[in-house]
């Protein structure tokens, strides 16, 4: 089985209805005993109905346990939507700040021109801005 790449990973939820296992390919950020990822509201839907959430979202907030398949590993946690204004703070710096290599090809299917540095991160906070922020919290 190959690992995803740094920034990224699978998520697996239980489906709501089916309870099926549900896998989806994110881009994450693991710090310590935690992860962080946002489910993102294409532009479209955000300007219209900005809570919209997709099935995996709503598959974690009937069941928050999930498994988590980054570099390093898989691990089994819970997960949940952040809301409080510190957490979502520390949450976009985690999200945001980060850029990977493989960041740069994603860029070129959302950016004109050349992606940067700059535009990835850029790109990063209008996904966090206009999305749902979630942090899976790894079991001891």
């Amino acid at each position: 089985q190959l690992s995803p790449p740094a920034g990224y990973g699978v998520i697996t939820t239980t489906g709501r209805k089916t309870g099926k296992q549900r896998r989806k390919c994110v881009r994450v950020i693991r710090r310590n005993d935690r992860a962080h990822l946002v489910q993102l509201v294409p532009p479209h839907v955000a300007m219209t109905r900005p809570h919209a959430a997709s099935d995996w979202l709503l598959n974690i907030r009937a069941n928050p346990r999930v498994l988590l398949r980054i570099k390093g590993g898989s691990f089994q946690g819970v997960a949940r939507e952040i809301t409080a204004p510190a957490e979502r703070e520390v949450a976009r710096a985690v999200i945001c700040d980060n850029v990977y290599r493989t960041d740069y090809a994603e860029a070129g299917l959302h950016l004109r021109g050349l992606p940067t540095r700059g535009k990835i991160k850029e790109l990063h906070r209008y996904w966090f801005d206009t999305g749902h922020p979630i942090v899976v919290e790894f079991d001891s």
